[in-house]
């Protein structure tokens, strides 16, 4: 009885496991959305094409992160360490670990065409 009631469990956690992998993308892209508003779309702009507010006033033209040519092979850590620390006339932030990993995947699953046709 219990070996048949343990594999009930198992299927019924197989069963849910995909539903919570979609509920933490769900959150980490609301997370991440949110603090792209917050630290990055003045300069970056909403649609990420780097044609924020702020972006005419700079010496140097924001990152298109709409540009295929810009989702090369590991760009996901050199946008991390940029967070970090910074590059040009962009800023470090003083962000988590968790916030800078939100932020690189919601800009992933956003701006990178070839993501979105991935998931």
């Amino acid at each position: 009885m219990k070996r048949i009631l343990g594999g009930v469990m198992f299927v019924m956690f197989l069963g849910a496991a995909p539903l919570w992998v979609q509920s933490f993308k769900g959150n980490e892209y609301e997370k991440g959305k949110t603090l792209y508003r917050k630290e990055c779309q003045l300069c970056h702009g909403l649609k990420g094409d780097g044609k924020g507010p702020a972006a005419q006033s700079l010496l140097m033209h924001p990152a298109d992160f709409t540009d295929p040519e810009f989702w090369k092979d590991g760009v996901e850590k050199v946008i991390a360490y940029t967070i970090i620390n910074g590059k040009e006339m962009m800023p470090a932030f003083d962000l988590k670990p968790g916030e800078i990993q939100s932020i690189v995947w919601f800009m992933s699953h956003t701006f990178n065409k070839k993501a979105q046709n991935d998931d």
